[in-house]
């Protein structure tokens, strides 16, 4: 039995789940969100498939979302 390789991700599902936890973060102000968003964001920015203005703004947004996720409050509850 061989191994197949997983494909990778489209970048429609990668930045509908960055909207769904931006949505999230609003609600919670959570670090860690702050930090899958900033993950997020830098995977849409190296992504080929994704246009190169949304790449463009991706790669700009990573930056400010990193530096909310160094400097939020840690968040007391579970999500």
């Amino acid at each position: 039995m061989s191994i197949k390789t997983p494909a990778p991700s489209r970048v429609e599902t990668i930045i509908a789940a960055t909207f769904y936890l931006m949505n999230a973060y609003q609600r919670t102000r959570c670090p860690r969100l702050a930090r899958c968003i900033a993950a997020h964001l830098d995977c849409i920015s190296r992504h080929p498939d994704a246009d190169p203005t949304i790449r463009a703004v991706c790669n700009g947004m990573f930056d400010d979302w990193r530096a909310v996720a160094e400097t939020a409050l840690p968040c007391p509850s579970v999500h």
